[in-house]
């Protein structure tokens, strides 16, 4: 029980000269604006719906559980070369025993420009949001409330908190750039930054605690190997601070004719960050449902805590298609999300 408490106590403490991070996800195929700012409107359609959820650590400790909905369409014109796209993005993250949470809400905004006969699509976007963190301190023990022979959660402690909650606003951009190169190849990367004008975060107005730009680099390739068969090979890397993750791995797709799942989908990549996780992806897409359900496979030294767990996570993604046609053309062949 001491140990307990004297853990709880050190990230208290700690939490005064942590620089936050941001949430993330595994799946970086169809969680596009997650990704990058300017995959927003960057598919073929007129809407596109997207569900996630993610479970982590749940073995360990109270589970990090994070839960996205966003949703994009697009403004074109047959006279343009270009497309606008717009969103709504919310993402809610809650964590550990005081029930960290943080809410992000944002309005995404991208233009793509057809080039070279539309051979190459430049893509860039922006991401104003608001993000409100709080948590429940009553949920914590502190080392004032043991006195040495026995706990007393109703002992009253001299931590003085300033306040619980903090709202602010953020800001992100992203540019990307994707090549058509032949009927079946396509290669896309992008560039986003997050959190440009680094926050406050603190919940004792000490201006040192910033949230920090975030860097993220990520692209794939999409290849149609047969007339059934599809390739992506992809990856992601991020920066924030002194924390770094390298992400790469690739899907295959297999295509049904004449029936309600009309494609398979298998992945595998691997997180790197002290080598991180081993991740296994597999989905389908029925009744023009995209689900895709990943799966960590912990490989780092925390899985002596994990038993070798790390995180579950479910996505689930719809495509309208223009003029309300009822069978919308096969995503994945298009420059598609990742």
């Amino acid at each position: 029980m001491l140990k307990k408490i004297l853990t709880y106590c050190l990230c208290i403490i700690a939490a005064e000269h942590l620089l936050a991070q941001d949430i993330h996800f595994s799946n970086f195929y169809t969680n596009s604006l997650n990704v990058n700012p300017a995959e927003t409107g960057f598919f073929t359609g007129q809407y596109r719906y997207c569900l996630a959820y993610r479970d982590q650590y749940r073995t360990v400790a109270d589970p990090y559980q994070t839960f996205s909905a966003n949703l994009d369409g697009k403004f074109t014109k047959r006279y343009w070369n270009y497309v606008i796209g717009y969103g709504i993005l919310l993402n809610f993250d809650m964590a550990g025993d005081a029930d960290y949470n943080t809410v992000q809400f944002g309005i995404p905004i991208a233009q793509h420009m057809n080039l070279m006969g539309n051979t190459i699509i430049l893509s860039y976007g922006i991401l104003p949001a608001l993000h409100y963190n709080a948590f429940d301190y009553t949920n914590l023990s502190f080392q004032e409330q043991f006195n040495g022979i026995q706990y007393n959660p109703d002992q009253e402690i001299s931590e003085d908190f300033v306040t619980n909650s903090k709202t602010y606003f953020d800001f992100s951009g992203g540019l990307q750039l994707s090549y058509k190169q032949s009927k079946t190849q396509t290669y896309t990367i992008g560039f986003a930054a997050y959190n440009i004008n680094q926050p406050n975060v603190s919940f004792y107005n000490e201006e040192t605690v910033r949230l920090r730009t975030r860097f993220l680099l990520h692209g794939n390739a999409i290849i149609d190997v047969t007339s059934n068969i599809d390739v992506i090979p992809g990856f992601k890397m991020q920066f924030q601070g002194k924390q770094h993750e390298f992400h790469f791995g690739g899907m295959g797709l297999f295509n049904i004719e004449n029936s309600s799942v009309s494609q398979i989908q298998t992945g595998l990549w691997f997180r790197s960050k002290n080598k991180d996780a081993v991740i296994f992806g597999i989905g389908c897409r029925y009744m023009d449902f995209d689900i895709m359900l990943n799966y960590d496979l912990n490989i780092s030294s925390l899985r002596n805590a994990s038993n070798g767990h790390g995180a579950f996570e479910i996505t689930v993604s719809y495509i309208t298609e223009q003029h309300n046609k009822s069978k919308r053309r096969t995503a994945i062949r298009c420059p598609h999300s990742l």
